[in-house]
């Protein structure tokens, strides 16, 4: 298990798996709805933050081809509302 493995571990351990979400990083998106977007392969977790709120939204059970779709996108707002959006268990911060 290499360094941030074990990172991840301790947090998820000390914290629950919500707050392993927060580790990662979130990636300006280009979209009038969503600001911001992670994703977490070990865990399967797509985080995303909205625009015009500071909410925060974890999606989890994302398979990581998902994840390249949503990347890929032209539209994301769209990719995220048809594909993601009330399919994969959702926790809001």
């Amino acid at each position: 298990m290499n360094r941030i493995s074990k990172l991840k571990a301790a947090i998820l351990a000390a914290a629950g798996a919500a707050a392993l979400a927060w580790a990662v990083e979130l990636q300006p998106v280009e979209s009038s709805w969503l600001d911001k977007a992670g994703y977490d392969p070990e865990t399967r977790t797509l985080t995303i933050r909205m625009k015009y709120s500071s909410d925060v939204y974890e999606y989890q059970g994302v398979p990581e081809e998902v994840w390249r779709d949503f990347q890929a996108a032209e539209s994301k707002g769209a990719f995220f509302a048809a594909n993601i959006q009330n399919t994969y268990p959702t926790v809001r911060h």
